[in-house]
Parts: structure tokens; sequence; C-alpha cells
């Protein structure tokens, strides 16, 4: 892949930037950080190539068409990264202060004065420095963690699964969040073909919310991974049934 080196922040630059929130609260609302990046190790380097220019077509609306295509294009950017890299809070700390810095202030930090109000936001959406947070608050790598687990889905590069769950935020929610389906694709494929199949799932927040429990319920011992996608099919459409959002699908015994 041609283009610059991936670039990060040190530990210690991390660090700064985060106990020094308030003070820089004028360059997060306004401003940027050129003149702090000669004096730290903002730019240090990895050997992987990366293209940055999908990023200039961020959209900070925040709606889910938005993220459906901000997701793509994060993942142009960095698709090929390993998930090991994906866990380097220095990555997106760096992005969000310097090559995507306008599209996190135009995100999270829109129509918001009060400085207090602004360090938390910035605190919160910022910065990475833990599992859950680069998976849901920091706007680069969130992005690139929903492109991930649409791409595990489906191997194949088209990011379809992404139509389905980044339908509605309490989607997004109870599919990301839950181990049983982000680290089990044959699960996880299952539930996104049921979705495209039976739009009903997810009309509303508490017909999926429905849906999930009884898969959770259900689904706990079962070895999906055995399992043919007929089968597992077969399973989707028997839970969904017994969360009361289809009719006529058959008892699926093996689940029992």
């Amino acid at each position: 892949m041609t283009g610059d080196k991936l670039k990060y922040l040190s530990e210690q630059t991390v660090r700064d930037l985060r106990s020094d929130i308030l003070l820089n609260v004028e360059r997060y609302r306004t401003g940027d950080f050129k003149d702090l990046m000669p004096d730290g190790d903002w730019s240090l380097e990895l050997e992987a190539q990366v293209d940055l220019s999908p990023l200039e077509k961020l959209d900070p609306s925040g709606n889910p068409a938005a993220e459906i295509e901000n997701s793509k294009l994060v993942w142009r950017a960095f698709g090929h990264l390993k998930p090991s890299l994906a866990y380097e809070e220095g990555i997106w700390v760096r992005l969000t202060h310097v090559e995507c810095l306008e599209f996190s202030r135009a995100r999270w930090l829109a129509g918001v004065e009060n400085p207090d109000d602004i360090a938390k936001r910035v605190d919160d959406h910022f910065f990475a420095d833990t599992v859950a947070r680069r998976r849901d608050d920091n706007p680069i790598s969130r992005l690139w963690w929903n492109a991930y687990i649409a791409n595990m889905i489906e191997p194949d590069g088209k990011l379809r699964a992404l139509d389905q769950f980044l339908k509605r935020a309490d989607i997004r929610l109870n599919f990301v969040e839950r181990s049983l389906t982000v680290y089990r694709p044959s699960i996880a494929a299952g539930i996104v073909r049921l979705m495209e199949r039976s739009p009903v799932v997810t009309e509303s927040d508490d017909n999926f919310r429905s849906f999930m429990r009884v898969i959770n319920r259900l689904g706990g011992g079962m070895l999906f991974e055995a399992m043919s996608a007929k089968d597992i099919d077969a399973f989707m459409e028997d839970c969904a049934s017994r969360a009361g959002l289809i009719s006529g699908a058959a008892e699926y015994r093996a689940a029992e």
C-alpha cells in the first residue's frame, strides 16, 4: 500500500495532553496543536503505510447514514491494520488532535461553550485509553471498530453488515458490546442475515432487545461454529418467533 507511514503519539505526550485538557480548552474549541508538535513525540512512525485522504470526507453530523459512510472511509484508510495495532492509544489520539481535529471538534464540541463541559467532552472522546473507549467513544477508532466487525462478519471488504447494525444507536450497543456476537462471527453473520430478511427485528429498539435476549438465553451453550448457515438461520428465525416478532417459524428443537 502506498502512502505515508502511520504516525502516533508517545505515551508521555498522551499523558501530557490528558493532564492539560483544561489548559488547552481554546485549542480544542477553535485552535490547534501545531506549535506543540516540535516539542514532543507527536510524529513517531510505524512501518505501516496509510493513505489518510479518505478521512478528509468524514461527515460529523452523527446520523446513522453518516456513521455508515464514515466507517467505510476509515476502513479505506486503516482496513489493513492488524487488530493489535488498533489497540495503540497513541494512533487514535494523534488523529483526533491532528489529522482529524476538525472532524472531532465538529462531531463532539459544536455548540459547547462552557470550558468544563468542553474538557469533559474532550476527555470522553479525544482519547482512547480503554477497550470500551476505543470501541465506543473515540470518534475515529469507533469507526474502525464498526468496520472491523462488519468485515469479520463478511470478509469481502464490502462492509454490508454496517447497514444493519448501525441503523440505530441501540442496535449497535446491543450488537457490538455483546461478546457472544462480536467474537463469534458465525453468530453475528446469522443475526445480520436475519435482520436483512426480517426488517421488523430492527424496527424499534425494543424489538431488537427482545430478539437479543432470546438469543442469549437459548444460544449460550450452542456450538454455532459447527453449524451450517441454514441451521443458524433456522435458529435465528426461531428466536425472532419466540420474541414475538415473526410468525410461522419452525421451532428449533436443538436450542432447547
